[in-house]
C-alpha cells in the first residue's frame, strides 16, 4: 500500500505516502470535487498527476475524512475551511504532508542527491565551511537544503535569498535530530525549531515556527 507511515508529533500530524501506484489506479481510490477535477485535468504528465493525488489520500489518511486544498496568494497551500496549517513536500519517491495548528514547515529529499553544483545558492561561507570540515558532507548538504526549505515554506516573508537570509545553527547532527535556523528579512528575524529523520534512503526535515520573534 503506498501510505506508509502516520507520526503524531507534538506539534501536528506528519504523514508519508510512496509514489508508487499509477495514476489510474489512484483514481479509483479519489473522489474529485468539481474544483479538483478542473485542476487535475491540467496536468499532463502522470508523473504530476501522481503526486497532485497522492497528496490529496495522504491528507484524507491522517485526517479519516476527505479534505480540499486551496491555495493563498503566496502559493501557501491550506486546507479549504480550516484553521489548521499544512505544508508539503515530494522527492521522487515519496509525498510528506506536515498537518499542525502552528505554522510548519517540511521538506524530502533523497539522501544521495547530487547537488554539490549549487550549494553555493543555498549555503553561506560559514555554513559551507562547517559542512567541508565533516566526514558527512553529502548528508549535511542535504539536511540544510531541506531545513532552508522547510523555513522557506513555513515563514510569509518573499524574496528570501537562502544563502544569506536564511542561517542553521551548526549542531551535533550525531547525538541530536532537533536543531535551529533562523530567517531574516525585511528588518525582521524569524526563528524555528527543526527536526530531521531517515525515511528509506531520504532525509525528511520539518520545523515549527517560535514565536518569541523580535525585530
Amino acid at each position: 500500500m503506498p501510505f506508509k507511515k502516520k507520526i503524531e508529533l507534538e506539534n501536528g500530524i506528519l504523514g508519508i505516502w510512496e509514489l508508487t501506484d499509477s495514476a489510474d489506479s489512484l483514481i479509483k481510490a479519489f473522489q474529485f470535487s468539481k474544483n479538483e477535477e478542473e485542476e487535475f485535468e491540467k496536468f499532463r504528465f502522470e508523473k504530476r498527476q501522481v503526486e497532485y493525488l497522492a497528496i490529496r489520500l495522504l491528507l484524507q489518511q491522517l485526517l479519516n475524512t476527505k479534505v480540499e486544498i486551496t491555495y493563498q496568494q503566496s502559493g501557501r497551500p491550506q486546507i479549504k475551511n480550516s484553521n489548521q496549517n499544512i505544508s508539503i513536500s515530494h522527492s521522487a519517491n515519496f509525498v510528506v504532508v506536515f498537518i499542525s495548528d502552528d505554522m510548519v514547515g517540511i521538506d524530502v529529499e533523497n539522501a544521495t542527491r547530487k547537488i554539490d553544483k549549487v550549494v553555493n545558492r543555498f549555503l553561506n561561507p560559514n555554513e559551507l565551511q562547517w559542512i567541508e570540515k565533516s566526514k558527512q558532507q553529502q548528508f549535511l548538504k542535504i539536511l540544510f537544503w531541506c531545513a532552508k526549505e522547510a523555513i522557506y515554506k513555513c515563514s510569509n516573508q518573499s524574496g528570501v535569498l537562502f544563502d544569506t537570509d536564511i542561517l542553521i545553527a551548526p549542531f551535533e547532527f550525531e547525538k541530536t535530530d532537533c536543531f535551529s535556523g533562523n530567517l531574516t528579512s525585511k528588518n525582521c528575524t524569524e526563528n524555528y525549531k527543526l527536526w530531521y529523520f531517515y525515511f528509506e534512503n531520504n532525509i525528511v526535515v520539518y520545523c515549527v515556527e517560535i514565536k518569541n520573534n523580535f525585530t
